[in-house]
C-alpha cells in the first residue's frame, strides 16, 4: 500500500475536487468541524498524505505535527501554505516516536480504514498514549458504497476486505479497505480512548463518546 500512495501522491487530492456537490458540501462540513474542534490545540495528525487536512486545521489549531510514513506525499504536504507552526515528521504510525501526553489534539483523516483489523488495537493504544487526558480526537473515513470506489473483495480466510484501485498509468493496486458498523465503532473507541473526547465522522453525521 505505501508503494501506491508513493506513485499516488500528486494525483492524490483530485478526491477533493469531484464534480459532487454531496461529496463536496461532506468535505466542507468535516472542515468546519476539524476547525471547531482544534481551536488552539497542539495536534498531531497521523497518516496525513499532502497535507489537505493539516491546512484546514491550522487556521484554528496552535501548532500540527503533520507525519506520514511516505516521503512522497509529505513533500507535497510541505509545500502548502499553513496559518500556525507546523512541524513535519516522517513516523510509522504504529508506532509513534513521541513522547507519552505530548498532545492536546489527534487527527486521522480517512485512515483508520486502511488498518488492518488485526492491527487496530496497536495503533490506538500507540496514539491514545501521546494524547493527553481529554484530548480531542477526530477520525474520518467511509461509509460503505457499492456504487463508489470499485469492488469490495475479501480474500478467503482473511477478516479483511480490499479494493482494486488505478492510478493514471493504468497500473492496479489491491489496497485495504476496510468498513465498519456504527456499532463496532463504539465498540472500538469506548474501550481505546475513554480517556479522551472522541469524534467520528461518518458520512454526514458526527458520533461522540467518551468523557
Amino acid at each position: 500500500m505505501e508503494d501506491y500512495y508513493k506513485k499516488r501522491a500528486s494525483e492524490y487530492e483530485e478526491i477533493y475536487c469531484r464534480d459532487d456537490p454531496v461529496r463536496m458540501k461532506e468535505l466542507k462540513k468535516i472542515g468546519q468541524e476539524i476547525k471547531r474542534l482544534f481551536k488552539n490545540k497542539e495536534v498531531l495528525e497521523v497518516a496525513a498524505g499532502t497535507g489537505y487536512w493539516s491546512r484546514i486545521a491550522s487556521l484554528s489549531a496552535a501548532k500540527i505535527v503533520v507525519t506520514d510514513a511516505v516521503e512522497e506525499t509529505l513533500g507535497l504536504a510541505k509545500a502548502k501554505h499553513y496559518s500556525c507552526p507546523v512541524e513535519f515528521r516522517k513516523e510509522d504510525a504504529y508506532n509513534l516516536s513521541f513522547a507519552d501526553n505530548s498532545f492536546s489534539g489527534g487527527l486521522a483523516n480517512f485512515w483508520f480504514s486502511h488498518i488492518p483489523r488485526e492491527k487496530i488495537y496497536q495503533f490506538l493504544k500507540g496514539f491514545h498514549r501521546v494524547l493527553m487526558e481529554k484530548a480531542i480526537v477526530f477520525i474520518g473515513d467511509n461509509n460503505f458504497d457499492k456504487n463508489v470506489g470499485g469492488r469490495l473483495i475479501r480474500p478467503k480466510g482473511s477478516e479483511n476486505t480490499y479494493k482494486i484501485r488505478s492510478l493514471r498509468d493504468g497500473k492496479g493496486y489491491k489496497i485495504l479497505k476496510n468498513y465498519f458498523s456504527k456499532k463496532e465503532l463504539f465498540g472500538i473507541f469506548k474501550i481505546s480512548f475513554s480517556t479522551s473526547v472522541f469524534h467520528w465522522w461518518s458520512a454526514a453525521r458526527i458520533l461522540s463518546c467518551g468523557k
